[in-house]
């Protein structure tokens, strides 16, 4: 296996790989993290399809050698591509022009993305790969991302399923080949994710499994089972307490006087942003949305909220300072999410001593169950999300949810823990 990072020892040499950074979201943004973090203590190399302007500024000083194709690979949309499976097949075609010097890596660390696993056939078969799944592709397997904004079916489910077929195939045949070889090991993003990854894929899941804990193998080596590796935040970037700066940015933001909750992530369904908007009817709350969204869908966001009379403020991209100083004068970040992930959102909260008010599903049940800084709610329990909006006037429920929740961040969802992790997954 790869070399561990013992005193003395050569530094683990890791090969970095995600199909595309276009979209810069919270993957990615993490992904960039964890190479910044670990530039010097590791040699990192990046191999993509289509790296940005954006993403290599949030690289910083850590000069890291990206392989990329000498043509920035198009990707194809539409009905025809998604029948026919094309970014795929394009994908597999891109990554055999990227010259990657192998030699120079002991270990292959895969980040989930269209295009990324298309790398595989050209990886050696001595290295070890880990493939960090995050969640299996959710537009392949699951019906969240094909409804529109009120949860209606944007075409009829047969249609969706038989449009993704190909691709379906396409993604098992990948993950197929991860599993037949030795030295491999495929993770989640959270507990919840790695019971997904045997439902979807067939691995099994050993429930007391720990974070990074690397899996059983057979004689030959290969994994015999799903394992998990959970998401992170940078401490610095979410202060305990706010600086000039942030005091600067918040001041620019253009809000009411009026008390606010705040949801992040794109307007969607499966973000549950309508949802989250309808449970403040009759609440006296401000609804403040972070993470774009079409035009249409924000349209039709703030003129459901007239009419059911909750004010609807949807941000533009923020800076780091400007959205914790929002984060921190909100009265709770909120989510109904349909079966998130991982859910970052109120680690993010937690951080700076807000309030989480998430429903209980999916990751947030693995990221908020061992801490009393906020609460997990039934999506259908309109009652008790009544009695959780009133209780934010509760000064010492806040103070002592406040006190709970950044220790506990601490503790679990920092970059050496994750950066800990991933070594004991990489040298197993």
């Amino acid at each position: 296996m790869a070399k561990s990072n013992h005193e003395g020892a050569a530094p683990l040499r890791v090969l970095i790989v995600r199909g595309s950074f276009a979209s810069l979201g919270g993957a990615e943004r993490e992904l960039l993290q964890l190479m910044r973090a670990t530039y010097g203590r590791w040699t990192l190399g990046l191999a993509t399809l289509k790296m940005t302007d954006d993403a290599e500024t949030l690289l910083g000083t850590a000069n890291v050698p990206v392989f990329h194709p000498a043509t920035s690979i198009t990707w194809h949309t539409g009905a025809l591509s998604e029948v026919s499976a094309r970014l795929s097949r394009e994908a597999e075609k891109a990554w055999a022009t990227v010259e990657i010097p192998w030699e120079n890596y002991d270990a292959v660390h895969l980040s989930v993305c269209k295009g990324t696993l298309e790398l595989l056939p050209h990886i050696p078969p001595h290295l070890p790969i880990h493939y960090h799944c995050l969640e299996p592709p959710r537009w392949l397997y699951e019906d969240v991302l094909h409804r529109q904004l009120n949860g209606k079916l944007k075409r009829p489910l047969w249609l969706t399923k038989l449009l993704f077929t190909r691709q379906r195939r396409r993604d098992r045949a990948y993950v197929r080949q991860l599993f037949a070889r030795p030295k491999s090991s495929i993770s989640g993003n959270s507990m919840w994710i790695q019971r997904r990854i045997k439902s979807v894929y067939g691995l099994s899941s050993d429930p007391t499994k720990e974070n990074g804990e690397p899996p059983k193998r057979d004689a030959k080596g290969r994994p015999l089972e799903a394992t998990h590796l959970m998401h992170v935040i940078d401490m610095k970037q979410w202060p305990l307490e706010p600086d000039s700066e942030e005091e600067k940015e918040v001041s620019g933001i253009n809000l009411t006087e009026m008390p606010y909750v705040v949801t992040i992530g794109q307007i969607s369904h499966v973000k549950g942003t309508w949802e989250t908007l309808q449970s403040l009817v009759g609440t006296g709350l401000e609804l403040v949305q972070v993470g774009g969204g079409t035009d249409e869908d924000r349209a039709t966001l703030i003129q459901e909220g007239k009419r059911i009379g909750v004010p609807v403020h949807c941000m533009p991209r923020l800076s780091q300072p400007a959205l914790c100083g929002l984060i921190r004068g909100a009265k709770a970040m909120v989510s109904h999410a349909h079966h998130e992930p991982f859910g970052l959102t109120p680690i993010e909260a937690m951080a700076v001593g807000t309030p989480a008010l998430m429903v209980d599903e999916g990751g947030f049940q693995c990221t908020m169950t061992p801490v009393e800084s906020g609460r997990l709610l039934r999506r259908d329990d309109e009652e008790a999300w009544n009695n959780a909006y009133a209780s934010l006037e509760d000064e010492s429920l806040r103070k002592q949810w406040a006190k709970s929740g950044r220790p506990y961040v601490e503790e679990n969802f920092t970059l050496p823990v994750q950066i800990a992790a991933l070594e004991q997954m990489l040298t197993r």
